[in-house]
């Protein structure tokens, strides 16, 4: 570890919760970048498209020797144009999920975000959410042989990504149920669905056996807790006493320097 980094105040250390910071908050090499993580006593980082760098394998065990966990990456489908709630996908997400669960066994990432396509207009509601079902089953054996899990990620359609297939927990939630395997979860991001439903702490307690993961960020704006309308203190002890213990990846814009970013977040963690 540089002498930089050694001299970084441990402003995450005595989490309750894990929480995953971004990848971008830091300069340098992704190997520094993971340096500065643990230094600043962060349990684990998040980029989804960390799958992609050259270095995986050196970020991995850089990780490793740190104790730094690696958050969730792209798995496959898209948030824009046709995916898995369309059965013509099928066979493409399939490729695709088996080569990203290639590229984050690489990296040391253990999730994938999973993305339904557009809502199709032409077609019901309850087949295209039976086809996102049929896509999981079709990729579940892979996945559970890797120990890799997906999370099919829902997002607002008010706000970000008009059109696309998978906007409530609810109806995630009914997705995992139906797919039936422990290696298929959804992902709740509590921007997104504060804005698509709202009463972001029921849904979470109600959902939690189908949750594999968490992002978050202030609503409105998407920047760091502090900045909108949701009290990330009383959201973060909601899911830590769900007794949920995988990571919760910050995914926003911050408006501030990166240290006052991390005393932000261990102050929420902290009742």
């Amino acid at each position: 570890m540089t002498d930089k980094a050694q001299e970084l105040p441990r402003i995450g250390a005595g989490l309750r919760n894990r929480i995953a910071v971004a990848a971008g908050w830091f300069q340098g090499t992704h190997v520094e970048m993971v340096e500065q993580v643990a230094a600043y006593g962060f349990p684990a980082f998040e980029s989804l498209g960390a799958k992609n760098w050259d270095d995986r394998t050196a970020v991995r065990t850089r990780c490793e020797e740190l104790g730094i966990a690696v958050g969730a990456v792209g798995g496959g489908g898209t948030i824009a144009g046709p995916g898995p709630a369309d059965p013509a996908y099928h066979a493409r997400f399939e490729q695709e999920i088996r080569e990203s669960i290639r590229r984050a066994t690489e990296l040391g990432s253990t999730v994938l975000v999973g993305l339904t396509g557009q809502f199709r207009q032409d077609v019901p509601k309850d087949v295209q959410m039976e086809a996102i079902v049929a896509a999981g089953r079709r990729v579940a054996p892979m996945l559970e042989e890797a120990g890799v899990t997906l999370v099919w990620e829902a997002l607002n359609v008010k706000v970000n990504h008009q059109g696309y297939a998978l906007v409530y927990s609810k109806d995630a939630a009914e997705v995992v149920r139906r797919t039936g395997s422990p290696n298929v979860k959804f992902l709740f991001d509590v921007y997104h669905q504060q804005i698509s439903e709202g009463d972001v702490i029921r849904n979470i307690r109600e959902h939690i056996d189908q949750i594999g993961h968490f992002h978050f960020g202030d609503n409105p704006g998407r920047h760091e807790p502090g900045t909108g309308e949701l009290n990330y203190r009383n959201i973060f002890k909601a899911i830590h006493e769900t007794g949920y213990r995988g990571l919760i990846s910050a995914e926003f814009g911050k408006t501030c320097p990166t240290e006052e970013v991390l005393r932000i977040l261990a102050e929420c963690d902290a009742w």
